[in-house]
């Protein structure tokens, strides 16, 4: 694997975000299309968004934003790498910009939401790994027997 560079999408790595999405097999199609009109947000400035480049190429992302009505909260919304790049160091790498971007912008808590089903104990666990504590769980949220699992995170002041 090549150099591995962090750093701010722009408009022209849509394609490579929208790829690695579809190829990565955790998500529906619904929630391709989801996650691809919130790169297009954060393209916009709605959201902020760090990419991961390997040989000039895109092919990972994380897509963070601020907790409205809190003072230092973020929800971390996607994390997504290709899967031909994937056990690589670049969810980590991509975790760890976070991380920083959140700091930076004075924050001590990322909260994300992620899917009880099967295809997502990877996820989970990476979360886990990644300082992440469940802190709560509804269930059946998603569909029957697909619980929503909540985790936070929080960062040093």
């Amino acid at each position: 694997m090549g150099a591995v560079i962090v750093r701010a999408p722009v408009a022209a790595d849509r394609a490579a975000l929208l790829e690695a999405l579809e190829r990565c097999g955790a998500f529906s199609a619904l929630e391709v299309e989801i996650a691809i009109g919130m790169i297009d947000e954060a393209l916009a400035g709605d959201y902020s968004v760090v990419g991961v480049e390997v040989d000039g190429v895109l092919r990972g992302y994380t897509l963070l934003g601020r907790a409205t009505l809190t003072e230092r909260s973020w929800y971390l919304y996607w994390i997504c790498v290709h899967p031909a790049y994937e056990r690589r160091g670049l969810a980590q790498a991509l975790q760890r910009a976070a991380d920083d971007l959140v700091q930076a912008a004075g924050g001590d808590k990322i909260v994300l939401e992620t899917s009880g089903r099967s295809g997502y104990a990877r996820s989970r666990a990476f979360y886990e790994r990644a300082g992440f504590a469940e802190t709560g769980r509804i269930r059946d949220f998603y569909a029957a027997g697909d619980d929503c699992i909540i985790y936070c995170k929080t960062l040093p002041t």
